[in-house]
């Protein structure tokens, strides 16, 4: 009887309170000491203290709204000041333990349809130098940035550019002279561990996507040059390891990125080499 009458109570508390935080890397399964064995009261205090945990899903959707905000007074971090990337790194950071997804690179080898990271991204932040230079060329203007991993293993980075000098017109005018090109870097990414994706890179190419308001003919060149590929011994000695030691997974090699946080609409990945963070939202796909 006092089983049944605890078990109740159980059901009762579990009925008014908000349902269990997802589970966060390295959280702990119970409150109670590895030592002492659970009584009748122990499950119903763990059960309280359980629904009264504060949800991560709530507290992750918050630091998410704050981080847009400041991606977007920064123009994505083209126009990031010193202390604007500050604050938004430590957002960053302060996001990333509420991360909902364990193994982050699972399915990346296979392709797998329900692979974390398998979507187009579009980039709402970067640190990396690589890309926030390109915002100070003075004849090109960016736009839409992306990372598609629809095609895993391959993903592909997407930059679409347009002259500088259509910005400065009305919209009217610029849409009838609009004209734009899209860069692409596909690359072949391999899992290194749950949460760094090697890449190998392949090939650089680049379209035009309108032209004079147009949507450019189907028989227009769209050039793309396949890159040199490394053979894996020549590797081993570049990147200093072992003969039996596959070099593509070597520490020393600083192709990679480090998944920080995903979700279903929201990533953060930071790059190896050289270095700088990546915000990005999940998007349909890439702009037309």
């Amino acid at each position: 009887m006092r089983s049944i009458l605890l078990l109740a109570l159980v059901a009762t508390a579990s009925a008014f309170t908000a349902p269990a935080a997802p589970k966060r890397f390295g959280g702990r399964p119970s409150s109670l000491a590895d030592d002492e064995a659970p009584s009748d009261g122990g499950v119903f205090e763990e059960a309280v203290a359980a629904a009264a945990q504060p949800d991560t899903r709530i507290e992750a959707a918050a630091l998410k709204a704050r981080i847009f905000a400041a991606c977007a007074a920064s123009d994505r971090g083209f126009a990031a000041s010193a202390a604007d990337r500050a604050t938004i790194e430590a957002l960053l950071d302060d996001l990333a333990p509420l991360s909902p997804t364990a193994d982050p690179s699972a399915g990346i080898a296979d392709g797998d349809a329900d692979a974390p990271l398998r979507a187009c991204w579009r980039l709402v932040y970067t640190s990396a130098s690589d890309v926030s230079t390109l915002g100070g060329n003075p004849f090109t203007q960016l736009g839409g940035i992306y990372q598609d991993a629809r095609e895993l293993p391959l993903i592909v980075n997407v930059i679409d550019v347009f002259p500088r000098a259509l910005s400065a017109l009305p919209p009217n005018v610029a849409a009838n002279l609009g004209t734009a090109a899209r860069l692409k870097v596909t690359t072949r990414a391999r899992p290194r561990s749950p949460a760094r994706v090697g890449l190998s890179f392949e090939r650089v190419g680049a379209e035009a996507t309108s032209i004079l308001g147009r949507t450019p003919p189907d028989w227009l060149p769209k050039p793309a040059v396949p890159l040199p590929q490394l053979g894996l011994d020549l590797q081993r000695r570049v990147f200093g390891v072992s003969d039996d030691a596959d070099p593509r997974d070597a520490e020393s090699n600083p192709a990679f990125f480090d998944i920080t946080y995903v979700d279903d609409d929201f990533l953060v990945i930071k790059q190896g080499s050289p270095g700088g963070t990546f915000a990005a939202v999940r998007v349909d796909g890439l702009a037309d």
